[in-house]
């Protein structure tokens, strides 16, 4: 007996019972329905000697469990839901805390500037009086002493004493509200001075 020459998609005739039963099962698969309704149910469980009202009570308890996995997904839906308008509410919470400690960092940069700047002009009244008492003290040292002439130093050094006082309130201001918190921390943040020298720490004006 002559064999012929298999070609390409040639089936062998060991593979043929195999692939006839392959084809059965699909076929069978594609015939049966999707789903079956409880009298078919009750039918099947007839051919099987299962008393319809074992069918009913097993359709009732997988009608219960399947409420029960829906109510299940619907509160873990809910949760989820939940969690996520929580961490929405977060997020817009922390926008808003930023934007207040955003805008009372201005505010209370804004006032440390301010303070800053009458603090150098209190500095500028003591270094003018300092500078005037000098060349008082110059002129007054080729003078005879007398009444007149102390009456001039005293007026001179009272002069400075006053400015002094009023840039050391300045100061010691600006040094309160820097080391208060969170002024603090707005100092850090804008590279403001921390603290300012108070006249007795100042050695030159």
């Amino acid at each position: 007996m002559t064999r012929t020459r298999q070609g390409p998609g040639a089936v062998a005739y060991d593979d043929v019972n195999e692939l006839i039963a392959t084809a059965t099962r699909l076929m069978q698969k594609d015939a049966a329905p999707d789903t079956l309704t409880p009298d078919d149910l009750r039918r099947i469980g007839e051919e099987l000697d299962i008393p319809a009202r074992y069918v009913d009570q097993a359709l009732e308890a997988l009608a219960r469990r399947r409420e029960e996995q829906a109510r299940e997904a619907q509160a873990r839906e809910r949760l989820s839901r939940q969690r996520r308008a929580r961490l929405k509410q977060g997020a817009w919470a922390g926008v808003a805390l930023a934007g207040v400690l955003a805008v009372s960092g201005l505010v209370v940069r804004n006032g440390l500037t301010t303070t800053l700047a009458e603090v150098a002009q209190k500095r500028s009244q003591v270094r003018n009086v300092v500078e005037r008492r000098e060349t008082l003290h110059a002129r007054l040292d080729q003078l005879t002493p007398g009444l007149n002439r102390d009456a001039e130093v005293a007026g001179a050094d009272n002069r400075v004493a006053v400015e002094q006082r009023r840039y050391d309130e300045r100061a010691a201001a600006y040094n309160a509200s820097a080391a208060s918190f969170p002024t603090s921390w707005v100092v850090r943040l804008s590279g403001l001075p921390p603290s300012l020298p108070l006249s007795s720490e100042v050695s030159s004006w």
